[in-house]
């Protein structure tokens, strides 16, 4: 877990960064049928407006969630309970958010929102999880260390 609001808005942005290029390009590749340069170049062209959604989304309504039901659910349990609880339900949220922006970015209206939200909300969650509990939570917790550590010691 992050140790300061510092490291925590650093290591949100990157592991939203992470998550959701990685997302996009996966969920290409499944429309599509295969995973090409094409599925990376998608990414690319959609990271801007998906990240900026994406931030704004685990900011100020997935991350604030979470702890409230962190919080609740678990007290002062041992950390190790709380880190799984806060990032399970943060990947729970996001996907919920990050799979209904695809959608509407995606051309759908109305009904057809609700409709592939039901279709893709399960893909995208079985990916989601291993992905950022495995992989990318560990890597950007790292990451954020060795930066804020460097500075530390460099000063």
């Amino acid at each position: 877990m992050p140790r300061s609001k510092k490291e925590g808005i650093m290591f949100s942005f990157l592991m939203s960064a992470i998550m959701i290029f990685v997302m996009a390009a996966l969920n290409y590749a499944v429309r599509t049928g295969s995973m090409t340069m094409d599925a990376w170049r998608h990414a690319v062209t959609a990271f801007v407006p998906g990240y900026i959604f994406g931030m704004v989304c685990d900011l100020f309504l997935c991350t604030p969630f979470s702890r409230k039901l962190t919080e609740k659910m678990v007290g002062d349990c041992k950390e190790g309970v709380r880190i799984f609880v806060i990032r399970f339900s943060m990947v729970v949220t996001m996907t919920v958010c990050m799979t209904v922006f695809g959608i509407v970015a995606g051309g759908a209206r109305g009904a057809e929102i609700f409709m592939g939200s039901c279709v893709y909300f399960p893909y995208n969650f079985t990916i989601a999880l291993p992905v950022q509990m495995l992989v990318v939570a560990p890597f950007s917790a790292w990451v954020v260390r060795k930066l804020c550590r460097g500075r530390q010691t460099a000063v």
